[in-house]
């Protein structure tokens, strides 16, 4: 992927997958519009629907990707973990667990074998339970969006090269 701003790949990427007409499944939509108030100018926040394509041409190139989706290990809903890629293997479960199939664990797992990949992908997983069209996300998905977004907030304050904005 290329930028006409030339130091756009050294910016963080933040991409939020989900679907916000599926109950818990926006999810990572709604940690992106919530942290959209705290990241400064030139940091690109992207809301996809996680198609493998889509992903792969959104981080090819990139130093720092960070991605927020919903998914199921069977976990509290409103639970989270965080994984950076390359630091060990997914976990078996993650090619299941996202709630867009297998996307999220096929876009790794492609762009790797293409070598297209950023440089550092760090994935927040928010666990989800309910995913019927037309309900809002659970508030225990809500306050686990909250706590993913207040984590990569900081992740991105101590990073040192993202200054953190304080305007409203």
């Amino acid at each position: 992927m290329t930028s006409a701003a030339g130091s756009a790949p050294r910016l963080p990427l933040l991409i939020g997958v989900g679907n916000e007409f599926r109950g818990d499944d926006a999810a990572g939509l709604l940690v992106m519009r919530e942290v959209r108030r705290t990241v400064p100018a030139g940091v690109q926040i992207v809301e996809s629907a996680g198609g493998v394509a889509e992903l792969l041409e959104l981080w090819d190139g990139r130093d720092r990707v960070y991605l927020v989706d919903a998914f199921r290990s069977g976990g509290p809903p409103g639970t989270w973990k965080r994984l950076r890629v390359g630091e060990r293997p997914l976990p078996a479960q993650t090619s299941d667990a996202s709630t867009h199939g297998a996307t999220v664990a096929s876009a790794v797992a492609l762009g790797q074998v293409l070598d297209r990949m950023p440089k550092s992908l760090v994935i927040f997983g928010i666990e989800a339970g309910h995913f019927e069209p037309g309900r809002e996300a659970s508030d225990e998905v809500l306050m686990g969006v909250h706590e993913v977004a207040v984590a990569l907030s900081h992740e991105l304050e101590r990073d040192g090269r993202v200054e953190k904005n304080t305007e409203g």
